[in-house]
């Protein structure tokens, strides 16, 4: 029984760290690339370092912004590959080379800061380009009653197009949120080179 299950865990370790590996790659394709969104009704496309238009990415130069959803956006990116890459080296050395006291829940809560950051890169969606809620409101009666009640700066996002940056960030926070409940799921298995 114990071959068994030393085989079933040794098995399910290496979809962990080909899913860690494949939400990594996900993310890092949208280090250099300018598809995160599209502002509607223009040719502008936003990736969450750098900026297109007409469907050709500036790599040579970062677009900066001094809005606080970019700086989010670029953080929780970054934040989320390093708990996965941090995750997926757990998982290996455990996997590998020896156990280590308390490892499943270093390993699970590297797996939640990594799916958890990544889903913080769609702060992106708030920034100014976007649109608020004035915007979307137009000249209905809420927007003529609502201006002294509603505040101004309420941003929605309504004016940006999901594009495939976005998907490839939800698809690294699946696998992440996947290899996190694997973890817990399934059984330990005991290191391949002790």
């Amino acid at each position: 029984m114990v071959c068994c299950c030393n085989t079933i865990g040794n098995l399910f370790r290496l979809v962990i760290v080909a899913g860690c590996a494949f939400a990594l790659g996900m993310q890092w394709l949208n280090v250099y690339s300018c598809d995160f969104f599209s502002v509607a009704g223009s040719s502008i496309n936003v990736g969450v370092w750098f900026e297109g238009t007409d469907g050709v990415c500036d790599i040579e130069e970062m677009y900066s912004d001094d809005d606080w959803a970019v700086a989010l956006a670029r953080s929780s990116l970054t934040l989320s590959m390093i708990c996965g890459l941090a995750s997926t080296a757990l998982v290996v050395f455990e996997w590998l080379l020896c156990e280590l006291p308390c490892a499943s829940c270093i390993e699970g809560a590297a797996f939640v800061g990594a799916w958890g950051c990544g889903l913080g890169a769609y702060a992106l969606y708030l920034i100014e380009a976007c649109g608020d809620l004035n915007d979307q409101l137009g000249d209905d009666m809420i927007a003529q009653f609502g201006t002294t009640v509603i505040p101004d700066g309420i941003r929605t996002g309504q004016q940006c197009e999901w594009g495939q940056g976005a998907t490839y960030n939800l698809l690294a926070c699946i696998a992440y949120f996947g290899c996190g409940i694997l973890l817990c799921c399934t059984p330990k298995p005991k290191p391949i080179f002790k």
